[in-house]
């Protein structure tokens, strides 16, 4: 039984980074002097007059107007865990919304795999934030795309047909000096992709899907974390993919709850049963992600609201955010207000989900309703009844269920209007499309 607690939506946002902050570094003086444009072959490109270059990047000027017009930084983070192959598949194939815009772009892919007690290394090899463009043909070979030993490779085969493809090197204004980085992207026209005959839609289509064979204790908040922190590191591939003249938007792919957890306290995954919503069983289930991070308020079945919550090791809620189990959402909310911060030619920080929510909940139309699962071996899984559901002709016994992101709500409440969108719909088209939107 949940105990009622009082909660307010509102978020104070963490202070912006000042001298000493990580996001220094992503600061360029405007008057700093900067290398040459570079065209597909990675050489100085010294056709035709010089272009005009942006101040921060040494790359075509795209940025500096009204907000909608700067380019686009994004970075995907993609749950590939078991239940998500069709998931996966549905985003490649519906890519073609976000490329069709006329803003440069610069697109990193992630997984929310950052390692769990639960899922050995022997298991699953976590991404830890590290972005790739690796093809799923290639993961496909790999045995990255099965899970509970059946085949789930049309997620990628139905979508992509190429394997390993090649990009051009490029410098970035932190780097000047080009290399193949591990995201694509698209300047001015021009993409960094060696493969003349290759679009970017295409890449994409072949580097989204991630596989199915990642840790069911999905890390969404935490690798998102990771990954810009990479960015930021350069000692790292991932070293100079934000832009601080760049829109910057997130977008989370995902089925399940964040489960983003301080490793001091790994133990509610293995013998600390207190989150566990059943203590009998002998290992835990993904409910403790929910448990140990939500406070429901109001009693069962159906709650008036679930908040994110600070718990200690105890179980204790409200607690301060170094007691807190699963890292606090302050960690996330911070560090986005930094980047924000950081920002310059109102270019802005974006969080985008497609989660679990309701189909509508978008608009406004339809909200969340938390309650707990009818079935009670799916409650036990997951400690709370789904957030939608899409039903599966092929089926129907086994309809697509995604669970209430309630974490990664108010990570995204911080930046401003909510823009989570229903996992549970059979296109991505249109909310892809928002992504390029102002």
């Amino acid at each position: 039984m949940r105990t009622p607690v009082t909660w307010a939506l509102a978020l104070a946002v963490a202070g912006c980074g000042g001298k000493g902050s990580i996001l220094d570094e992503l600061t360029v003086s405007a008057g700093q002097t900067q290398g040459p444009t570079y065209g597909p072959s990675g050489e100085p490109d010294d056709s035709g007059d010089e272009p005009t270059t942006s101040a921060t990047t040494g790359e075509p000027t795209t940025t500096g107007g009204p907000s909608g017009t700067n380019a686009i930084d994004v970075l995907f983070v993609i749950d590939n865990s078991g239940s998500m192959a069709d998931e996966q598949a549905r985003l490649a194939k519906n890519i073609a919304a976000l490329v069709n815009t006329e803003r440069d772009l610069r697109i990193g892919v992630t997984t929310t795999d950052a390692g769990n007690p639960r899922c050995p290394s022997a298991q699953t090899t976590p991404e830890n934030g590290a972005m790739a463009t690796l093809s799923c043909i290639e993961r496909v070979a790999k045995g990255e795309f099965s899970f509970n030993m059946e085949d789930f490779s049309y997620a990628c085969t139905d979508v992509c047909d190429r394997g390993a493809f090649d990009l051009v090197p490029t410098p970035t204004s932190l780097e000047p000096e080009p290399e193949v980085r591990p995201w694509f992207e698209r300047t001015g026209g021009v993409t960094n992709l060696a493969d003349e005959g290759l679009s970017l839609v295409q890449a994409l289509q072949c580097a989204l899907p991630r596989g199915v064979n990642g840790c069911g204790f999905e890390s969404q908040l935490e690798s998102m974390r990771m990954a810009l922190v990479r960015s930021m590191d350069a000692n790292q591939p991932e070293y100079g993919f934000l832009r601080p003249e760049a829109d910057l938007v997130v977008v989370l792919l995902t089925d399940e709850v964040d489960c983003s957890y301080n490793p001091a306290f790994k133990s509610i995954f293995q013998d600390n049963k207190i989150f566990w919503e059943n203590q009998d069983r002998p290992d835990a289930t993904s409910a403790v992600c929910f448990n140990a991070g939500v406070r429901c308020e109001g009693g069962a079945p159906t709650y008036t609201a679930c908040p994110a919550t600070n718990h200690d090791i105890e179980g204790e809620p409200h607690v301060a955010d170094d007691d807190a189990v699963l890292w606090p959402v302050s960690r996330y909310t911070g560090l986005l207000a930094d980047i924000q911060a950081s920002k310059t030619g109102g270019a802005r920080v974006r969080l985008l989900a497609i989660a679990g929510v309701p189909v509508g909940f978008e608009t406004g139309d339809v909200p969340l309703v938390f309650e707990d699962d009818p079935d009670p071996a799916d409650q036990e899984l997951f400690g709370i009844g789904p957030g939608c559901v899409l039903a599966n002709p092929q089926d129907p016994d086994f309809p697509q269920v995604a669970r209430p992101p309630v974490r990664m709500l108010e990570v995204g409440a911080s930046l401003g209007p909510l823009e989570f969108h229903s996992i549970c719909q059979d296109d991505y088209s249109a909310l892809l499309a928002t992504i390029a939107q102002p």
